[in-house]
């Protein structure tokens, strides 16, 4: 009796083991070219189990994991294989909502907005309000904005009100204006700027903290008009995959949170989100016990976020120095003692924070609170995140790395903006954005992301700008725009997958290509990690053919395309 319960034990467990790690879950891939993101150097093979990567190194000793059954072997035929693409800093479920939408005004001149615009009023119920997104593009073909009167041209009835991407500024008609009591004595709020012509009138534009003065009149909801259901979270994550994201940093709320674990129950979320909440809730938050940088495989909330200074693009951004054009130095949109504050509340509930922070002044005055927390308290460091990073003192960069705080930038945005960069801020000062290989060479964690709906959802663009610094149809395509902050192409991929892992403490599953670590993997055409690799042939030839993740292909490009 004894032999025979010993016996079964030993075939459950033998046949428990063959289930585990039977050939059918192995996959192995051969004659690639597979950056791992652990060293520079390029393996030619790697083998998958049960959506883990079990081994990467050469074709030999991978082929050992076949057992010698070809249906599990996958001849990559010199394909390029790197860790999957982090999106670092979006905001995914407004970009979801602007999917469809005829009211996403990216990249479409002023002409073609107020023709929709048209459209949309035709179809409203008169005097209710129209909303449209993305306005801050109109900056590609004006050199200065568009005013109150451009949108009067479609309505002097209705109050329209278009947001820039970010939320953070807004174009109005003169009917808004009035409604909300907007005129030329109304006094500007801190952290805001009314925009003005020469005569003090309102010009339509509302910077920063100023788009609060929308709120003296009880329009309809703003940015959550947009109405966001699965059906659109789910194609924006197949137009995601398609580009080889397998995982996002994005905004959101907890209504958001809530739609991302329901698709996850229903076996459909097909990319890793990690959360940064707002933080005007942060005290409902903290009512609510939400457990942060913890959850599920493909969500986890990992932070709380606040806007700090003003938009660059609209000479808003906290600097050191003045604009180009005046003497002024842009808006803090919280003073020292509120971002004081916030770090230490941050600290005091376990929450990294996010800080949106673009002038060099916004970042200073962050890591000076940082720095003041860490040094009462005598704690371990954190690992803390600015998000749209684009300008830093001297003095400052070796403060990133000595508080542990990650910069997140946005290179793709650089490619239609950079002349009106250097306009705003004269050309030694533009020298001094995005100063991704100053940091790096100072043990800064750089990590980038796109910034999308405002920007183009595209690593590979990212990617071109950093490491040839060109701009696709640019004046100075050729030369190179301040080339001494160029990156080599590993460090570029590295800023896409590796760090922006590890500024979510997610390191430990996803980023790299290594044993033990999720499959989560792109492989493209072409050799992006060629010799002779130029701009011209990166643009052409450097595609995207298959996204996978966890071992499962989400997207794959159809031979004939």
């Amino acid at each position: 009796m004894r032999k025979t319960k010993f016996f079964l034990i030993f075939m459950f467990l033998f046949a428990f083991h063959n289930f585990q790690f039977s050939d059918s879950l192995t996959k192995v891939y051969i004659n690639g070219k597979i950056f791992t993101g652990v060293k520079d150097t390029l393996n030619e093979a790697f083998v998958i189990r049960e959506g883990r990567i079990l081994f990467t190194g050469g074709k030999e000793k991978a082929l050992r994991f076949s057992s010698g059954k070809k249906s599990n072997i996958i001849d990559l035929k010199g394909k390029t294989v790197i860790p999957g693409f982090h999106d670092a800093d979006i905001n995914f479920p407004l970009g979801a909502g602007l999917m469809d939408s005829d009211l996403n005004f990216y990249g479409i001149n002023l002409d073609s907005i107020l023709h929709r615009l048209k459209d949309k009023k035709d179809n409203l119920v008169k005097k209710n309000p129209i909303y449209g997104y993305n306005f801050e593009h109109l900056l590609r073909e004006n050199e200065k904005w568009p005013n109150k009167y451009d949108l009067d041209k479609v309505s002097e009835d209705s109050p329209i009100i278009i947001f820039s991407s970010d939320g953070n500024n807004a174009w109005v008609n003169s009917n808004a204006l009035k409604l909300c009591g907007i005129e030329k004595d109304t006094h500007e709020i801190p952290g805001g700027r009314i925009v003005r012509f020469e005569d003090n009138d309102p010009t339509g534009i509302l910077c920063g903290n100023s788009i609060e003065l929308l709120k003296n009149f009880k329009f309809k909801k703003g940015l959550l008009s947009i109405k966001l259901d699965k059906k659109k979270i789910l194609k924006s994550i197949k137009y995601a995959n398609r580009l080889g994201l397998t995982s996002v940093t994005t905004l959101g709320d907890l209504e958001f949170v809530t739609i991302l674990k329901e698709l996850e129950s229903e076996k459909k979320l097909n990319l890793r989100f990690n959360i940064i909440l707002p933080s005007k809730d942060i005290g409902g938050y903290l009512i609510k016990k939400v457990d942060f940088n913890s959850g599920t495989p493909f969500v986890r909330v990992i932070s709380v976020s606040k806007t700090i200074d003003g938009n660059l693009y609209t000479s808003d951004a906290a600097m050191f120095s003045s604009y180009s054009d005046r003497n002024y130095y842009g808006f803090l949109r919280s003073n020292k003692n509120d971002i004081s504050d916030l770090v230490n509340l941050y600290k005091k509930n376990g929450i990294i924070g996010n800080f949106y922070a673009e002038g060099d002044r916004a970042v200073h005055i962050v890591l000076n609170a940082i720095k003041a927390v860490t040094r009462r308290n005598l704690v371990n460091l954190q690992r803390r995140r600015i998000s749209n990073f684009i300008f830093a003192i001297n003095e400052d960069i070796p403060r990133l790395k000595l508080l542990s705080v990650i910069p997140v930038m946005r290179p793709g945005s650089f490619i239609n903006k950079f002349e009106y960069i250097e306009r705003i801020v004269g050309q030694r000062k533009a020298g001094n954005a995005l100063r991704a290989s100053t940091l790096r060479s100072m043990g800064v964690q750089v990590a980038f992301g796109s910034g999308w709906p405002g920007e183009l959802l595209d690593p590979l663009s990212g990617i071109l700008f950093s490491v040839f610094r060109t701009f696709k149809g640019g004046r100075i395509e050729e030369n190179g725009w301040f080339l001494e902050e160029k990156l080599s192409m590993q460090e570029a991929i590295s800023a896409y997958t590796q760090v922006p892992s590890y500024s979510v403490f997610d390191e430990k599953r996803t980023g790299t290509i290594e044993k033990g670590k999720l499959a989560d993997l792109i492989f493209l055409e072409g050799d992006m990690f060629s010799e002779n690799i130029s701009p011209e042939t990166f643009s052409s030839n450097i595609k995207v053919v298959e996204t996978i993740i966890g071992g499962k292909t989400v997207y794959k490009k159809e031979e004939n395309n």
